[in-house]
């Protein structure tokens, strides 16, 4: 086992802009990587406290100290994630979305029935579903330079660009928590399968009822095209397909020199890190 233990928690502060200067298409004017991005942010903040309890219940079994820090630890950021996402969520949902907050509730009692009815191994298991596909999102995400667009708003890009840093930063722990537990590699893959496809599957519904109602209100640059679907499925398809190999690791993925700089320097801003 190879996890860092010193896994750096930031406490951020970020500014959200005003509902009345917030446009949906966000992210590089990009009506499909915008709303995608508002589902990813709407999902997390439901799915991370998820993360929380389930591993928080499973913390005192965690047999290896070196392991058991790493675990606390990415909690520890987690909970910070979806605490700054609430905010810019609430810009989001205030911009007037019919069905898109009963949506997101939908998906809160989804997680508090994984709470109250599915195993630990089922929980750990879709933590590390979910864990290795986002890793490799987060990778090509920044890799892209996405997030500083002339077209991307600039606190969102900001909120995005440290998320997708910190699920770089933590990449060992959900691997390796799960396979602390569990030998079972097939569960392991069919978890990526079920945790992928329930976020998909929101991630979608979000899309379909942003874009219908944006269409109307801004024109039709909102609309969702065919071009920019096919080419995200791609390269989402190609991820998941990585992460269900019976040999992945996480210790495998190549993590760039750029990865250290971004790391120190929202090391420098934030307000508390521990």
């Amino acid at each position: 086992m190879t996890v860092t233990p010193l896994i750096p928690v930031r406490t951020m502060q970020f500014d959200a802009p005003g509902n009345d200067e917030f446009h949906p298409l966000y992210v590089a004017g990009n009506a499909q990587l915008s709303y995608q991005h508002s589902a990813i942010g709407l999902y997390v903040a439901h799915l991370e406290p998820f993360f929380v309890k389930s591993l928080r219940r499973v913390m005192d079994r965690i047999s290896d100290p070196t392991l058991r820090e790493a675990a606390d630890r990415f909690c520890r950021q987690e909970a910070q994630h979806y605490q700054r996402h609430v905010d810019f969520n609430k810009v989001i949902l205030a911009h007037g979305y019919p069905g898109l907050a009963e949506r997101a509730e939908r998906l809160k009692q989804e997680f508090d029935g994984f709470l109250a009815s599915e195993s630990d191994k089922f929980r750990i298991g879709y933590i590390e579903g979910f864990e290795s596909y986002t890793t490799q999102l987060g990778l090509y995400l920044l890799r892209s330079g996405l997030y500083d667009h002339p077209r991307t708003h600039a606190a969102f890009g900001e909120l995005f660009k440290w998320h997708m840093l910190e699920e770089i930063e933590h990449r060992h722990v959900a691997f390796e928590v799960y396979r602390h537990f569990h030998d079972d590699n097939a569960h392991r893959i069919r978890m990526c399968w079920f945790a992928q496809r329930h976020m998909f599957s929101f991630m979608r519904d979000c899309e379909r009822l942003m874009s219908a109602v944006d269409i109307g209100r801004h024109g039709d640059r909102c609309r969702i095209r065919w071009k920019h679907r096919l080419v995200l499925q791609v390269v989402t398809s190609g991820m998941r397909a990585k992460a269900m190999l019976p040999w992945y690791t996480p210790h495998a993925l190549r993590i760039p020199a750029s990865i250290e700089a971004l790391s120190t320097r929202f090391t420098e801003r934030a307000v508390q890190v521990r």
